[in-house]
């Protein structure tokens, strides 16, 4: 499923425990005429609450991980037809680090199809940030266990040999160009 390059494409990566500004981040990009990649896991969450029985992370987190993985593997593939330089709203470590966090195992196939994906290495992640972190509906977590997610975020892409670039608590516009002045 892992398409090859014809042109050339940069995917940076901007990650994060839940509720650190990471959409509002990638939002502003897009905005600022960069292509991005919403999260996927939002997205799912508001089309499984729809449906009878849909899985939610909180109750399935292995069954939502695999929805999680097959979406966010299009969107690397999606990104190689671009061919320009793009931001995702997570990628497939964030699933590590969940999995990771909850005990789980990390499937051997989840770990081999990220072998073949064409992330860059720097990565942008944001610290917890209690002042802005609110819950909804599709963030039910408290800042602790937001906050224990990072810190699992952080483990899995160091895990993988990623370049983290800690993302300081600016408004949206000074972090776009913290952001782009990095790459």
């Amino acid at each position: 499923m892992i398409a090859t390059d014809t042109k050339t494409t940069r995917r940076y990566i901007i990650t994060g425990g839940p509720g650190s500004g990471k959409s509002t981040l990638i939002e502003a990009l897009e905005a600022r005429g960069h292509r991005c990649y919403p999260e996927v896991s939002r997205e799912l969450i508001r089309r499984e609450a729809k449906r009878p029985g849909g899985v939610m992370p909180w109750n399935d987190l292995e069954a939502f991980a695999r929805l999680a993985f097959t979406e966010m593997l299009l969107q690397h593939d999606h990104a190689a037809e671009a061919g320009e330089r793009c931001f995702f709203d997570r990628a497939l470590p964030d699933i590590f680090g969940y999995l990771h966090r909850s005990g789980l195992n990390i499937p051997a196939h989840y770990l081999e199809a990220h072998a073949g994906c064409r992330y860059e290495r720097t990565v942008f992640i944001l610290p917890p940030w209690p002042e802005i972190y609110v819950n909804d509906a599709e963030r039910p977590q408290t800042l602790a266990e937001a906050e224990a997610l990072h810190d699992a975020i952080r483990t899995a892409y160091e895990s993988l040999g990623y370049e983290l670039i800690e993302v300081p608590k600016l408004p949206v516009n000074a972090r776009c160009e913290f952001v782009l002045g990095r790459l």
